[in-house]
C-alpha cells in the first residue's frame, strides 16, 4: 500500500510509584487530576476546571475530532466499486469507531471524570510507565495529525479560485505550487488557532460549532440538488457490483474510512470539562456517530452518481461536482466549506492534545513549565505553544509521509486503549462507573475489533513509514524505561530517609536526615515544586491533593508500600 493510501483529509514525586491495577483501592473524590487551583489559575470547585463544555459544545468538538465533514472521504471511489464503498462506509463504524466510542465514554467516566484522556486511563490500570508511553504515542500520532490541517487549509484555499480569474495567481488557483506561499499561510493558520485556543474549551467549542454549519451547509445544498437523480440500481451494480470483489484495493478503503471515523478517544481528554458525562459522553458518541456516516453517504451517492469517471476521483473532488451541480458559486462554497473543515479539526485537536501534555506535567511525569495556565483564562499555554512549535517544523515535511506515520501510531495507541478497557474491566471493577459500555465478560469481543482492525493496518503500512513509527516507538520506550528507573530511585531514597528517620532520635544525623528529604525531592527534573510543597503540608496532616491518596511506608520486608 503507498505511503498516499490513507486519504489527505484528513507529583508530586509519589505519582510515578507503584501499580495501579491489581485490585487496589484508592479514593477517587480525592483525585483532582488537572489542579490548576495550585497555580493560581483554576475557575472550578476544589481546583479543577470548571464544567463548561454543554451537550452542543461537545458535539461539536466531537464530530472535529472524528470527522470534520465528508472532505477526504473522496479517495475511497477510486479504489473500489461504488457498491464496496458505501458498505464498508456504512458498516466499518460499527466495528472500528463504536467500540472506541463506548469505551471512551466510560473511561472518562471513572470515578469523578477527570481531564487527561489515555494517558491517564493507563495510569489507573497499569501505573506510571505506561502513562508516560501511551502519553507520547497519543501526543506524537495528535501532533503529527495536526500538522496536516494548515496544508488542508492552503489546498482548499488554492481550490476556491477554480474556474475564476484567479485560477492561475500565484496567491490564487496557483497558491499550492509556490512553496514559500503555502509555508506562510499555513503558519497564519497555525496562529490563529494557536490564539483561539489560548481562549479557552468554552470558545473553541462555540467556534466549532460556526464552523460546523459553515462546512455542513454546501453539502446541504449539493445533496438537495442531487439526491433526486441518484439511482441505486444504477450505483450498486457500477463496475461490476458486489461480483467485482477482486478489483477492490482493500488496504487502501479500510485505512481510508477508518482515517475519516477515527478520534473518539480524544474527547476523553476533555472529560473533567463536561457537563454530566455520565449522560453527554455517550450519547454524544451515538450522536455524532450517526451524524458522520449520514454526512458520508448522502454526498457519495450524489457524487457517485454526477460524477462517473470514478477511477479519477481524489481529493477535493465534491468541489468540482458542487460546481457541476450547482455552478461555480457552489465549487466556490464547498472550497470555503473545506476550509473551515480543516480550521475546525485543528482548533478542537490542538485543544484535546494540549490536555494530554497539561495532565501528563500536573500528574509529574512531564517538566513543570508545561502545567502553566495562562492567567485569567486558565488555559495550557505552553502546552499549547510546545505543541504548535512542533506543528510548524511538521508542515513543511512531505505531506504522504506524514499522514502515513499518523495513522500508523494512532493505530498503536488504539491497541493500548482496548487493552487498558478489558484489563481494568476485569481487574478493576470496584471503581465507580457512572457509565458502563459493556455489561458482561462476553461482550468485550466487541472491544478486540478495532484491535484487529489497527493491526491490519499496521501490516498494510509502507516499510518506510514503519521504519518511521519504530524510531517513535523507541523513544517512548526509552521515555517509559527512564520513568521506571527515577521511580525506582526516589524508591531507594525513601526507603533510606525512612531508615535515617528511625535513628535520627538517638543519633546526631538528624540534620542529614532534613538534607536527605530535600535531595529526594530533587530526584525527578520534572517534579512540580509547588506540588511538592503542598504534599509536604498534607504529610502534616492537610487533606491530600495528589492524584492518589497515599503515603508511602516501610513494609516488613522492606519494600515500600502504597498506602491508599
Amino acid at each position: 500500500m503507498s505511503s498516499a493510501n490513507y486519504n489527505e483529509h484528513h507529583l508530586s514525586s509519589g505519582h510515578m510509584i507503584g501499580d495501579y491495577g491489581g485490585g487496589r483501592n484508592y479514593d477517587e473524590e480525592k483525585a483532582p487530576l488537572i489542579q490548576s487551583g495550585a497555580h493560581g489559575h483554576g475557575h472550578g470547585e476544589d481546583g479543577k476546571p470548571p464544567r463548561v463544555l454543554s451537550f452542543i459544545s461537545l458535539l461539536a468538538i466531537a464530530y472535529f475530532c472524528v470527522s470534520g465533514g465528508p472532505y477526504g472521504i473522496e479517495g475511497t471511489v477510486a479504489v473500489a466499486p461504488p457498491a464496496y464503498v458505501l458498505l464498508f462506509t456504512f458498516l466499518l463504524p460499527f466495528f472500528w469507531s463504536l467500540p472506541l466510542g463506548m469505551i471512551t465514554a466510560e473511561l472518562s467516566n471513572l470515578g469523578s471524570g477527570e481531564d487527561g484522556g489515555c494517558s491517564l486511563w493507563a495510569e489507573k490500570a497499569f501505573g506510571g510507565e505506561m502513562s508516560v508511553l501511551l502519553g507520547f504515542f497519543s501526543w506524537v500520532a495528535n501532533t503529527v495529525d495536526l500538522s496536516l490541517y494548515p496544508v488542508l487549509f492552503v489546498q482548499y484555499l488554492s481550490n476556491a479560485f477554480d474556474g475564476t480569474r484567479y485560477e492561475n495567481d500565484t496567491w490564487g488557483g496557483n497558491l499550492e505550487n509556490c512553496s514559500n506561499c503555502s509555508w506562510f499561510l499555513a503558519f497564519l493558520v497555525i496562529v490563529v488557532v494557536v490564539l483561539s485556543n489560548l481562549w479557552g474549551a468554552e470558545n473553541v467549542g462555540i467556534v466549532s460549532n460556526v464552523l460546523a454549519v459553515i462546512l455542513l451547509a454546501p453539502f446541504v445544498i449539493m445533496v438537495g440538488m442531487g439526491i433526486d437523480k441518484v439511482n441505486l440500481g444504477f450505483i450498486f451494480n457500477a463496475q461490476g457490483g458486489f461480483s467485482a470483489w477482486r478489483d477492490v484495493d482493500l488496504g487502501t478503503l479500510i485505512a481510508t474510512i477508518v482515517w475519516s471515523f477515527s478520534g473518539f478517544d480524544a474527547i476523553g481528554q476533555l472529560a473533567g470539562e463536561v457537563k454530566n458525562p455520565a449522560k453527554n459522553y455517550p450519547l454524544g458518541v451515538i450522536t455524532v456517530l450517526i451524524i458522520t456516516i449520514v454526512t458520508y453517504l448522502l454526498p457519495l451517492l450524489v457524487g457517485i452518481q454526477a460524477s462517473q469517471d470514478w477511477v479519477n476521483w481524489q481529493d477535493g473532488q465534491f468541489s468540482s461536482i458542487a460546481m457541476q451541480i450547482g455552478g461555480l458559486w457552489l465549487g466556490v462554497f464547498m472550497s470555503i466549506g473545506g476550509m473551515a473543515s480543516s480550521l475546525g479539526l485543528f482548533n478542537c485537536n490542538l485543544c484535546t492534545v494540549s490536555r494530554n501534555l497539561y495532565s501528563m506535567s500536573v500528574r509529574g511525569y512531564l517538566p513543570k513549565q508545561l502545567s502553566k495556565l495562562l492567567p485569567r483564562r486558565g488555559t495550557p499555554f505552553v502546552s499549547i505553544l510546545l505543541t504548535a512549535f512542533f506543528v510548524g517544523v511538521l508542515v513543511m515535511l512531505p505531506f504522504n509521509s506524514i499522514l502515513s506515520l499518523d495513522m500508523t501510531m494512532y493505530s498503536l495507541v488504539v491497541i493500548l486503549e482496548c487493552i487498558i478497557y478489558i484489563k481494568m474491566y476485569i481487574f478493576n471493577p470496584d471503581i465507580p462507573r457512572p457509565y458502563r459500555a459493556f455489561k458482561n465478560r462476553p461482550s468485550l469481543i466487541i472491544v478486540c475489533m478495532p484491535i484487529v482492525v489497527a493491526c491490519v493496518l499496521i501490516y498494510t503500512t509502507p516499510s518506510t513509514t514503519k521504519w518511521h513509527s519504530s524510531i517513535a516507538v523507541a523513544i517512548g520506550l526509552i521515555l517509559m524505561a527512564v520513568t521506571y528507573i527515577m521511580r525506582k530511585r526516589r524508591e531507594r531514597n525513601q526507603l533510606s530517609i525512612a531508615d535515617i528517620n528511625n535513628h535520627s532520635d538517638s543519633s546526631p544525623t538528624s540534620a542529614f536526615s532534613i538534607n536527605a528529604a530535600s535531595t529526594a525531592d530533587e530526584t525527578s527534573p520534572f517534579i512540580n515544586k509547588s506540588t511538592n510543597t503542598q504534599n509536604n503540608q498534607n504529610n502534616n496532616g492537610n487533606s491530600s491533593s495528589s492524584f492518589f491518596n497515599r503515603n508511602r511506608t516501610v513494609g516488613n520486608d522492606g519494600e515500600g508500600v502504597d498506602q491508599y
